[in-house]
């Protein structure tokens, strides 16, 4: 008896044991399966108006979780904003202070969604459309337009001043009394720089979720091949991109400022032969929009009886450039091409450096970056090579007073900030967008902002030649050249069409 007694308490005992741990196991699974889904990292509402050097951004490195309050909650302590690419990074923007939230509260750090991350570049299915806002719907609605932005602030491609820059004008606009009285809640997304499913996840939020009217400036050079035909689907106005992608082009709801990816190459070579460089080797990244450039450059070569004696299509994360660099040099060209990002172009000057070459450079926007310029002073001013960088917009040190209002704006609520030309298109992404709903006035809906984009006629912006509107809707066409003098860059030439 007491044997079947003892026999019948370790059955007990081990029945529950065995529950006890199905019960851990089952929450390390869902906690598991939560850990996989895909994160917004940096979502920011602006409301009411902007005061001192107030930068009420939360942090986008934070992978905590969310706090929300309720329909005038407040977040406050101090939020710390950074961002770094490889090699240095490409831009910084730093946000401290209090963050406040008008109508439906304020939202911080990073909130977790169910959804596949991914890493990869490749492209992800297009996401269904569903019944948004109809394109007649007013924007101002209980006195507070959305506006929402999707870029890349993890990841190997790194904007967070491109972020900066839009809160910076709209933060601006609210002080003003708004959009014809209507408040800007602004919201910024991070897409993770290479990741379709997060680009996705993002555009399906700003539309199904944050009800945004307008998508404006941003920076998702990668991601766009899933974002752009998802708004065109749903009919959402983006107002200024960093022009980079194709699907940003002959798009009938997205409109860009900067110069167009098949200008680069054919830009950057006519200005190395105008300065009589007749053999080039080319850096440039393996993206679709990049290798049409390169191919427009490989015809203009042809006309220019220019010869490229070395090309090399590197990977955004490319670890190679030391041994890229010695090949290229081996080729013995006049001058190097760039068409790289901040980041690739840090490490491609790295490497020329530890290697002890030093040749001319002609470069695309990205090339003069000031990140770049940090990471490669000595290389910059080794005497007996000259480096030209093109530019789509007036440069950070023009004596124009659009351009100092953007660099005192911005500066004001992100001291330190990367005045690089992203933060300068996301800015003037919100000019254009600003100015444009304002003469709408109470009649500003999608279908009115969009017909009144159509409708750009010499357009003053301040930032580039005055700009009329095309049918691929890439207006800006003209590209200046800058001159590295030992300390800066300087304008070399005027703008001139590419």
């Amino acid at each position: 008896m007491q044997a079947a007694a003892g026999r019948d308490r370790i059955y007990v005992l081990t029945l529950v044991l065995t529950l006890v741990a199905i019960c851990a196991f089952g929450v390390f699974v869902i906690r598991d399966y939560q850990d996989q889904g895909s994160q917004k990292v940096g979502l920011a509402r602006l409301g009411g108006a902007a005061t001192g050097g107030d930068a009420s951004l939360p942090s986008t490195g934070d992978t905590g979780s969310a706090a929300a309050q309720g329909s005038t909650g407040a977040s406050s302590g101090s939020a710390a904003g950074t961002s770094a690419g490889a090699a240095g990074g490409t831009s910084a923007g730093t946000a401290a202070g209090s963050s406040v939230g008008t109508s439906g509260g304020t939202r911080g750090g990073s909130v977790a969604h169910t959804g596949s991350t991914g890493s990869g570049a490749g492209s992800a299915p297009v996401p269904a459309p569903v019944a948004g806002p109809g394109g007649t719907s007013p924007a101002c609605v209980n006195g507070h337009i959305r506006i929402g932005q999707i870029v890349a602030i993890t990841g190997p491609l790194t904007m967070q001043t491109a972020a900066n820059a839009t809160a910076a004008y709209f933060k601006k606009v609210n002080s003003q009394g708004g959009i014809n009285g209507c408040q800007v809640d602004f919201t910024y997304l991070d897409d993770g720089g290479l990741d379709q499913q997060k680009a996705a996840a993002d555009a399906r939020e700003l539309v199904q979720q944050d009800n945004v009217f307008a998508v404006v400036g941003g920076y998702t050079p990668i991601t766009s091949s899933t974002t752009a035909p998802y708004f065109a689907k749903q009919g959402v106005p983006v107002v200024g991109i960093e022009g980079i992608s194709l699907y940003q082009y002959n798009n009938p709801v997205e409109y860009s400022f900067a110069c167009g990816p098949a200008g680069f190459g054919v830009s950057i070579l006519n200005e190395a032969n105008r300065l009589g460089y007749k053999k080039v080797a080319v850096f440039y990244i393996d993206l679709d929009s990049i290798q049409l450039s390169f191919a427009n450059m490989k015809e203009q070569a042809a006309k220019n009886g220019q010869q490229i004696v070395y090309s090399n299509a590197e990977n955004i994360s490319s670890a190679t450039y030391g041994t890229d660099v010695v090949a290229a040099r081996n080729a013995n060209p006049d001058v190097v091409l760039n068409i790289l990002d901040a980041n690739s172009a840090v490490r491609e000057i790295n490497a020329m450096a530890s290697n002890g070459w030093y040749p001319n450079l002609v470069g695309t926007t990205s090339s003069s970056d000031p990140v770049v310029i940090q990471q490669g002073a000595a290389w910059f001013n080794h005497p007996g090579h000259i480096v030209y960088a093109a530019r789509n917009y007036w440069p950070a040190n023009a004596n124009v007073p659009e351009v100092q209002d953007w660099l005192q704006t911005e500066g004001q609520y992100f001291p330190g900030f990367d005045p690089n030309t992203y933060a300068e298109g996301s800015w003037l992404a919100a000019k254009v967008f600003t100015e444009t709903a304002r003469k709408l006035g109470s009649g500003l809906t999608r279908a009115s902002l969009i017909n009144a984009l159509n409708s750009m006629r010499n357009y003053h912006t301040g930032f580039t030649p005055d700009l009329t509107m095309t049918p691929d809707h890439g207006p800006n066409k003209q590209i200046l050249y800058m001159k590295w003098d030992g300390t800066q860059f300087n304008q070399a030439t005027p703008f001139g069409p590419w």
